[in-house]
């Protein structure tokens, strides 16, 4: 009987190491060995199987506390669960469904989970390699195309590559769901143990302690697998979203992710209750369905509105609500997602203990509630400056300016009873809290304060009915220290708990947030002019809204009393040839004072008229995209346009060397190619502390102006061929309009020319950067 047994013995483990289970869904067939190797990603449709040739991926790893990725050592298959043994007594069971969409893996049943630092997803290897949706964890090609989804907050799409599982980072785009390979692409997601204490970097901030989540597990960590043709991805993760009551979003009964609401432009303003009918009347002007408050609240946490702005509160807000829902437009308001103001009640009050710290001390003497020098156990946590030098004892924050880093470890010139709080006597022994905070100038929440404080978010928009908000800032909750599920906690759990659809952007993207998110506008319009800020950023973007079936968004632009229409055209035809949404930012000063307001909103009505039509052809959607272009729209009749295009002849005059009494100019020949017209001259100058002095501009050898005025980097001036020269700031405001003798006749079409010369030109490599632009072949668009 032995001799029989160990001969079954031998079988069943023979036939164990060659076992390969198979699911399937409609589109997809995935194939697993007892290594937890994934060997088949088969297109049932064609029968290819995408892995690569000696690299097959798996289906699941653990990362130990010891810091070692561990591979399966035993593997089991009871009906549809899965079951692999891991060395360490660690035992993962992972139920398998296959349906018609996709296949589900979710474990079920961790032994040992306190040897476990994290669950790894993958990697899911295939070859294909054409476009790879790092984000939305999606690769495909002309043929087919193979995806992921994390089916809840705590399985975070992408590699694992620090220990707090953070892949959304500081930096906006970064994704790492789906990734390119050197045998073609990759498929990830993993699940952090956020149920273990550890200790934690978290910028500005080192060995953090980050406490274990109570009731967090590992359990119910799951994923989807799916393949489709590349034309049915959006609605395959629709109908997974519906099926995994994964967040779907809907405007007027439409998903989200393929509404027309998605990607349209908005106003932001700083609007009142006093001057809310007008700003909302220029709203409905311009076509836009929101209007966005760029910053309503007098504090961060409780979220108290600005009594000057609102002095009826959140019934002031509620009212302006109501105005705006009537005319079927929205209100947004803009805060900074966890971000909490020193003059909030979780500051200023003994709510305060919730406070996150960066860690903590022991007072090694008592202190008065008068005394400035408090004596701590060690420096390790108070050493390092932060932004606002702030230490919790108690209820009373304290303040200071240094530390000793010699024994007795002494915080220095204290300021007792900080941000409102009491000054009060300490006893040895009590626990010093070295808060942790922001170069704004605000603190972060603990986990417990941090849901009461997006319940408070919740019941202004609750009280309110607003319905657009951006996480910006989303990034800090990364602070907490349990990485991406810190963001996607925030997220998911505001949204769920609103009673009426949000719509919603942020300052970074993930993979699961990506179902609740309906945009992302990243580029900025405070760092210089208005075509210059943030430019190469703003235009990078695109494709990589592409690659993850996001709506194209430009950013904000700033208008200002000085904007011209100019600037709002160029802005408007790459919005077209992109198709594009974006944020139109406009004070109530700016509104009331630009004296081309009302073109400049009869431009963007024209434009966004054309864009939601689709009049453009291929080829001039092209050059509709190249932000160096400029264009004029007409709308000559019903369904009939005309697209003017402008020829651009671009010049550069750098600091020059030559012998005395040479002339130090640059000359540039250019051509009028259509009927006589002013000249178009912008010219900027650049180089690090460069200053020019008396530019003087002569056209055609006959005609010559002189600009008394010193120019500094990244100051331009403009002249339109009249009797003024406007010149304006780095950041595009008007600094003064500079008088010359004479207007410049008309330009005849055919050869001209142009030169500069400048009195003076100091600095590293100083250059004066020229366009000259007039109008060039124009185009007839009929419907």
């Amino acid at each position: 009987m032995k001799r029989i047994s160990l001969w079954v013995l031998v079988f069943a483990i023979f036939h164990n190491l060659s076992a390969q289970v198979e699911f399937k869904s409609s589109g997809l067939l995935v194939g697993i060995n007892q290594k937890s190797e994934l060997v088949k990603l088969v297109n049932l449709s064609t029968g290819t199987n995408y892995v690569p040739a000696g690299k097959p991926g798996y289906l699941v790893r653990v990362k130990n506390t010891d810091n070692e990725i561990l591979l399966p050592i035993g593997f089991k298959l009871s009906k549809d669960v899965l079951t692999f043994t891991f060395v360490g007594t660690t035992e993962l069971r992972i139920k398998a469904t296959e349906s018609a969409d996709h296949i589900r893996f979710e474990v079920i049943r961790v032994t040992n989970p306190a040897k476990i630092a994290c669950i790894l997803w993958g990697p899911f290897n295939t070859t294909i390699y054409e476009t790879i949706g790092e984000v939305v964890g999606v690769v495909r090609d002309k043929d087919f195309a193979i995806g992921i989804q994390a089916l809840n907050p705590k399985t975070i799409g992408g590699k694992l590559t620090n220990d707090a599982g953070a892949t959304a980072g500081f930096a906006g785009i970064n994704g790492s769901t789906a990734t390119k390979e050197e045998f073609g692409s990759a498929l990830q997601a993993f699940c952090m143990n956020h149920a273990l204490s550890r200790q934690l970097d978290v910028p500005g901030f080192m060995n953090c302690p980050i406490p274990g989540l109570e009731g967090y597990t590992l359990e119910g960590t799951a994923i989807a697998l799916f393949g489709t043709s590349p034309g049915s991805v959006l609605q395959h993760i629709g109908s997974i979203s519906r099926t995994e009551s994964l967040p779907y979003p809907e405007i007027d009964g439409q998903w989200i992710r393929t509404s027309p609401e998605r990607g349209r432009p908005y106003l932001i303003t700083e609007f009142t209750e006093e001057n809310f009918d007008e700003m909302l009347n220029l709203t409905e002007r311009l076509g836009f369905y929101c209007i966005y408050h760029e910053g309503p609240f007098e504090t961060w946490g409780h979220f108290s509105l600005l009594k000057d702005e609102f002095p009826h509160g959140r019934a002031g807000m509620k009212a302006c609500v109501d105005k705006a829902a009537a005319k079927n437009i929205r209100v947004g308001v803009h805060t900074l997602t966890n971000f909490i103001t020193t003059n909030d009640p979780f500051v200023t009050t003994n709510e305060n203990i919730g406070l996150m710290a960066a860690g903590t001390s022991l007072l090694s003497e008592m202190a008065d509630s008068s005394t400035t020098t408090l004596v701590v156990d060690d420096t390790l946590f108070f050493a390092p400056k932060s932004n606002l030098n702030a230490v919790l004892i108690g209820n009373e924050i304290i303040r200071y300016q240094d530390v000793t880093r010699e024994k007795p470890y002494t915080l220095q010139n204290c300021i007792r009873g900080a941000y409102g709080t009491k000054a009060v006597p300490h006893a040895k022994g009590e626990e010093a809290l070295k808060l942790m905070d922001h170069g704004y100038n605000t603190f972060f929440p603990g986990w417990k304060m941090q849901d009461q404080m997006i319940q408070n978010l919740v019941d202004f928009f609750n009280e309110t009915g607003v319905s657009q908000l951006d996480f910006d800032g989303h990034e800090g909750a990364l602070y907490t220290g349990y990485g991406d599920y810190g963001t996607n906690y925030y997220a998911y759990e505001f949204l769920k708990k609103v009673n009426h659809t949000v719509i919603n952007g942020s300052s970074i993207i993930n993979h699961f947030y990506w179902h609740n998110n309906s945009y992302i506008n990243w580029g900025e319009p405070w760092y210089a002019s208005f075509r210059e800020s943030q430019s190469e950023h703003r235009f990078s973007l695109q494709p990589f809204f592409d690659r993850n079936y996001m709506p194209h968004m430009l950013g904000w632009f700033l208008v200002t009393p000085n904007t011209t229409v100019e600037d709002i055209e160029w802005m408007m035809s790459v919005a077209a040839g992109y198709n594009a949404g974006y944020a139109l930012v406009m004070s109530h000063d700016a509104f009331k004072t630009n004296p081309d307001i009302d073109r400049i909103i009869e431009t963007i009505v024209r434009w966004e008229e054309a864009k939601k039509l689709g009049i453009f052809s291929e080829a001039q959607v092209v050059k509709l995209k190249d932000p160096k272009n400029d264009f004029h729209l007409e709308k000559v009749a019903d369904r009939e346009w005309t697209l003017q295009n402008f020829d651009k002849y671009r010049l550069e005059h750098a600091k020059q060397s030559k012998q005395p009494g040479e002339p130090v100019f640059s000359k540039w020949e250019f051509e009028n190619t259509s009927e006589a017209q002013p000249v178009h001259l912008h010219l900027q100058v650049t180089g690090e502390g460069s200053e020019v002095e008396n530019i003087e501009i002569d056209v055609d050898n006959y005609f010559k102006i002189y600009i008394p005025a010193t120019i500094k980097k990244g100051e331009s001036l403009v002249w339109d061929g009249s009797q003024r020269v406007n010149h304006y700031n780095k950041k595009g405001k008007l600094i003064k309009s500079i008088a010359v003798a004479n207007s410049l006749p008309d330009l005849k079409k055919g050869p001209h020319s142009i030169k500069i010369q400048a009195a003076k030109m100091e600095g590293d490599e100083p250059v004066i950067e020229g366009v000259v632009k007039l109008k060039g072949s124009l185009e007839s668009i009929s419907l």
